[in-house]
């Protein structure tokens, strides 16, 4: 008897052993799931990058603009043709193997001419737009840090600026200087451009100042200064990331309707909107004079705004997914 029960009872415990090892399997040591294991961690901006791969369009219209800038940045420097030499011979000659955008009214090849433009007209943008950044995030976040009196002051003061037209303002302060450069251009178009920016960070900040880690860091003493330079503006970088592509579209054709009408870059020098104005003046004997700076408009126009729209969808924490 007590042989069959040795071996009743031999067969019975490895079973449950069996049950028990496929109910909880043990973990091995070093494992992820072992206790002493770090943990990979994800973070905003991994995040926003694998969300905004994923959209085509955002993608196509980054992978074109960064084309745009290698273009503009490499081109004039390898090109063959001198920018600012006349030829007349070949004055107004339409596209072809030696000029793929023919050559204007001076005989200067389009093709060196357009990035050359470019360089100066994506520059003036993003010089433009970093100055109105500057100032909108400055003042949008004193206004909103520190509330209050200070800012319904601050705030009514910009609703009154708001009364400010743009374009005429910007006429106006070129008018002040004696000669239109890079920076009188960087200048008139974002002193009444920064308007916009300091609201969208003023509620930003308002928003974010009632968070708890706000509240943990105040309970600790940190001082004011400090809350707001390494816990609140870090956290507005998303939206002024996505601002600064919102900006330059507009700020790039403020200064192509200011070289239209004559007050953009002085000559020999070119933009898109320079060598715009150039092109109205024959668009009925060489039309593709006026259609090669206008298409890079429309061109960096369009890939700022997908790529914006790509940015806002990847930034945005409730589009995350669960």
């Amino acid at each position: 008897m007590s042989t069959a029960r040795e071996s009743e009872r031999r067969t019975i415990i490895p079973s449950l052993r069996q049950r028990k090892e496929r109910r909880y399997p043990e973990v091995p040591t070093g494992a992820p799931g072992d206790a002493g294991a770090p943990v990979r961690t994800s973070s905003l901006w991994r995040d926003a990058w694998y969300r905004y791969i994923r959209n085509r369009a955002a993608v196509i219209a980054g992978v074109a603009f960064l084309l745009l800038l290698a273009y503009c940045l490499f081109w004039p420097p390898i090109s063959p043709y001198d920018p600012y030499e006349v030829d007349f011979a070949q004055r107004s000659e339409g596209p072809s193997l030696a000029h793929p955008f023919g050559t204007d009214q001076f005989g200067r090849d389009l093709f060196t001419r357009t990035a050359l433009g470019g360089r100066v007209s994506i520059g003036i943008g993003f010089a433009a737009t970093l100055v109105i950044l500057a100032i909108g995030v400055g003042y949008g976040a004193i206004a909103g840090f520190l509330g209050g009196m200070v800012d319904n002051t601050l705030m009514r003061i910009l609703d009154a600026l708001y009364g400010l037209p743009y374009l005429p303002f910007a006429i106006i302060v070129l008018a002040i200087f004696d000669s239109v450069t890079f920076w009188t251009m960087v200048i008139a178009l974002s002193i009444a451009s920064w308007f916009t920016t300091a609201r969208i960070v003023r509620g930003q900040i308002i928003t974010l100042k009632e968070n708890d880690y706000v509240r943990a860091a105040r309970a600790v003493g940190a001082g004011q200064l400090r809350i707001l330079a390494r816990h609140l503006l870090p956290n507005t970088l998303g939206v002024l990331v996505i601002a600064v592509f919102l900006e330059l579209p507009g700020v790039i054709l403020g200064e192509a309707f200011l070289s239209f009408i004559g007050l953009g870059i002085s000559p020999p020098d070119a933009s898109w909107g320079s060598m715009a104005q150039d092109g109205y003046r024959a668009y009925r004997v060489s039309p593709h004079i006026i259609i090669v700076p206008s298409v890079a408009i429309a061109y960096l126009i369009l890939c700022a705004n997908f790529i914006a729209d790509g940015l806002r969808d990847a930034l945005d924490p409730r589009t995350r997914e669960t």
